[in-house]
């Protein structure tokens, strides 16, 4: 029987038609519709319309459940390469989150996901976070997620029972890891776990960054010497020529909160441009922006705001926003830098007008804001000038943003909608 060729216009309407199943995500439907257009014989020379519309739908409406459901559905159709390279390169730019937020990465094959450990575009907090996701992908029940979770699994199940068929998989994907990467306490905690013990290339790997990172080889022991031999990295020059030992380009640099009040904040390291002088107030030297919901006035000045000088009076006062009364602190990084914000400080300024119900937002445009933290009924500030602060969890940790604001949801204790801080600083991943 002859195959029937579409025309352009009805070849464009069915692509079309299939695109909406990555409109709404729904993996099953595109299956069923490009198996539909197989059978009918549509020319595959249509399907250039097919990618190039689900491209933008992908770049559009990009999260982790479209992603990974389309790089597993793509992964087996002729001529779809563009569209699994754009969806793994989006993966590998947001990796932290796409492989924290669900375990859907999991029903990925075992190319496509090395492609996103090995792409150029990684961006990770830590090498740590990539040998999470190594583990968790390999292992065979769904609620293990973390080295330190699979490991205590390892104590009562052999490698062969956790991992299953995924055992060699997981052998072939460890080397990716950039073991030398990470601090040698961890390294350390890692070579002494049942990890370590029960899977060989593990072991190896481990003996290699420890002998790249500890110079004097008297204090490695016999069995890491020996280890050593059989990787056959005897010599430094041979360790550095390897892609493991190289720093991967779009790593973030660590900013994490120690106590309030401290010099690893964000802010302050604007302040010193990035680690370059003394610090300055960032503002002065437009290395950031700070602006309020109310006009600047004497008290209402972002310069004052990030001076790390305790104010007695600093407010930004209240706006209406979507028909709500608010008030809101906006930072903007700049346009070249981000930040995955995991914790901040805030201080009371001299007023005794504390906030209650607020929230820590995020946002890439300044203008739509994810919601990092939402704080409701907080009685945490009870004094003037008390410095506070909190951690942010969940997904939305990793993250990056260009803005962040603290935003008033809630009237204050002197029943004013005066959002009344002195000082704010951000802790994260930055870069």
């Amino acid at each position: 029987m002859k195959k029937r060729i579409w025309g352009p216009c009805c070849c464009h309407l069915f692509y079309w038609q299939i695109s909406l199943g990555f409109i709404v995500f729904d993996k099953n439907a595109v299956n069923i519709c490009w198996s539909l257009s197989q059978r009918v014989g549509v020319v595959l020379t249509g399907s250039s319309f097919f990618i190039s519309r689900c491209l933008h739908v992908a770049n559009l409406r990009s999260e982790v459940d479209s992603v990974c459901s389309i790089l597993q559905v793509v992964a087996s159709m002729p001529g779809c390469r563009p569209l699994e390279e754009a969806c793994e390169e989006y993966f590998s730019k947001h990796f932290d989150y796409c492989t924290t937020a669900n375990t859907g990465f999991r029903m990925l094959e075992e190319a496509s996901f090395m492609r996103i450990i090995q792409h150029s575009d990684l961006v990770v907090t830590s090498e740590e976070r990539v040998l999470d996701a190594v583990l968790t992908w390999g292992s065979h029940e769904d609620d293990l997620q973390g080295w330190e979770a699979i490991n205590e699994q390892l104590e009562s199940c052999p490698p062969a029972t956790v991992f299953a068929q995924r055992l060699k998989p997981l052998n072939d994907l460890l080397p990716l890891v950039r073991f030398p990467l990470m601090p040698l306490a961890l390294l350390q905690k890692l070579e002494e776990s049942n990890l370590s013990n029960q899977i060989l290339v593990f072991q190896q790997l481990i003996a290699e960054a420890l002998e790249y990172l500890q110079s004097d080889a008297v204090s490695l022991t016999n069995e890491q010497k020996q280890l050593s031999k059989v990787f056959e990295i005897n010599n430094q020059s041979r360790l550095s020529s390897c892609i493991r030992f190289h720093h991967r380009p779009t790593s973030f640099k660590e900013l994490l909160y120690i106590n309030d009040g401290d010099r690893n904040g964000v802010i302050y390291y604007a302040g010193t441009s990035y680690g370059e002088h003394t610090w300055m107030n960032p503002v002065l030297i437009e290395n950031i922006s700070v602006t309020a919901s109310s006009p600047l006035s004497r008290y209402t000045d972002g310069k004052a705001l990030i001076s790390r000088r305790y104010q007695g009076t600093s407010f930004a006062g209240p706006c209406i926003e979507h028909g709500r009364s608010s008030a809101w602190w906006k930072v903007d990084l700049g346009k070249d830098h981000q930040l995955m914000c995991n914790y901040y400080t805030l201080r009371q300024d001299g007023s005794a007008g504390y906030m209650r119900s607020w929230k820590l937002q995020g946002s890439l445009d300044g203008e739509n804001w994810t919601d990092l933290r939402l704080h409701v009924n907080d009685q945490t500030t009870c004094r003037p000038g008390q410095f506070a602060s909190w951690p942010i969890h969940g997904a939305n940790a990793y993250l990056p943003f260009r803005f962040f604001r603290v935003l008033l949801t809630g009237p204050t204790t002197s029943l004013s909608w005066n959002l009344c801080i002195c000082y704010l600083e951000l802790y994260g991943y930055f870069k």
